[in-house]
């Protein structure tokens, strides 16, 4: 039987949760369903989307959940919230994006591996402390679909978030700002850099990224050894399991 470490699972699962989660985000009709709201644009269905679950909170603390998003553009969405509907109104629409998206792109996969990943993510999850992150919490607490591939994006989307909530706090014990994040990420282009920053709605001249570039990987390091306590809720052959299941299903992402 195959076994792995917390530390293992985490970088394992680390990419395909991205790209899971990005499809959902990225897709059109994800963008068109805001739109259809009442949002400008997709982005700002995103934005209040996600910080929803914090309620009609003032502005400054949904950008400051966040983290990433420059506050002018948090402001931007957070105001233009359509008529007839509060901030969490628009989280559950945006839950319902996710769980829909999951219903449709997980409708042919094997439930025994949708039922794995969602019973196993969800003890990750529930592990953590809900000071972990408000936005992981708020998440957390959205209650969940009965269907099973809508139930798997969720926890996957969970997972993000969770991981999101360590990196923040990550990025912050390493001397960065966010946007020193953003700067010198160590992803691949376009999505790091001056050019990204500027993307997200930041304005230059900015720092050379290579100034905190070793800050920056070890807040990647940081945020791997965060998640560690909630992934040994797991034992080795779980580990190994959840790493395998949801790499498989990663293929699916677009």
């Amino acid at each position: 039987m195959a076994t792995a470490t917390a530390a293992e699972t985490i970088d394992r699962v680390c990419e395909p949760v991205q790209q899971l989660s990005r499809s959902w985000i990225m897709a059109k009709s994800t963008n068109a369903y805001g739109v259809e709201l009442g949002f400008a644009t997709g982005v700002q269905f995103w934005i209040v989307g996600r910080a929803g679950v914090l309620g009609s909170c003032p502005v400054e603390v949904a950008a400051a959940a966040i983290a990433f998003e420059p506050v002018e553009e948090v402001r931007r969405a957070w105001l233009a919230v359509p008529a007839g509907l509060t901030h969490h109104d628009v989280a559950l629409h945006y839950r319902d994006r996710i769980t829909g998206w999951g219903e449709r792109v997980f409708a042919d996969v094997d439930p025994d591996t949708l039922g794995v990943i969602d019973t196993l993510g969800r003890r990750v999850v529930d592990a953590a402390p809900a000071a972990v992150g408000a936005l992981f919490t708020g998440w957390r607490e959205l209650p969940p679909p009965v269907a099973l591939p809508g139930r798997a994006a969720l926890t996957i989307h969970l997972i993000r978030e969770l991981r999101g909530a360590a990196h923040i706090a990550a990025i912050l014990a390493c001397g960065l700002t966010p946007l020193d994040a953003i700067l010198a990420a160590p992803h691949p282009p376009p999505r790091t850099g001056p050019a990204y920053a500027e993307r997200m709605g930041y304005r230059g001249p900015f720092r050379d990224p290579a100034e905190v570039r070793e800050q920056r990987l070890e807040a990647e390091r940081l945020t791997a050894a965060i998640l560690v306590p909630y992934f040994s809720t797991l034992d080795a052959a779980e580990l190994a399991r959840f790493g395998e299941l949801v790499e498989t299903v990663g293929h699916l992402a677009v």
